[in-house]
């Protein structure tokens, strides 16, 4: 194969690539910061899928919480609740309102229902 001419210090097209990273030894040191970093990413990535999948679940859970407090208390609310406790798993803090909610109608369902 022949070698192209170079003409000054310009590298010809074929032989113009990067290695820079892969001509030093890594320390251990370097390795575990690149290694944090990937790993904080992820994380981050992580937890922006998780409040995203919470959202809707969320919701649902406070329509089932508020109507808990109009009719059927007993299987709205455990429902919501339900619903809530997975929303607020995924990240979502109407979940956590959804447990709460929840937790009120079915306890005043419960303290109320013999007076009616």
């Amino acid at each position: 194969m022949k070698k192209p001419k170079q003409s000054g210090k310009v590298i010809p097209f074929p032989f113009r690539e990067e290695f820079a990273s892969e001509a030093h030894a890594q320390t251990p040191l370097r390795r575990y910061i690149i290694q944090k970093r990937r790993n904080k990413q992820e994380y981050q990535e992580a937890n922006e899928r998780k409040k995203e999948g919470g959202i809707g679940l969320g919701i649902l859970g406070l329509i089932m919480a508020i109507l808990a407090f109009f009719m059927m208390p007993i299987v709205l609310g455990i429902s919501g609740f339900i619903a809530g406790y997975i929303a607020a798993a995924r990240g979502s803090k109407a979940g956590r309102w959804a447990m709460g909610l929840s937790t009120v109608a079915v306890i005043l369902t419960l303290l109320l229902r013999p007076f009616y």
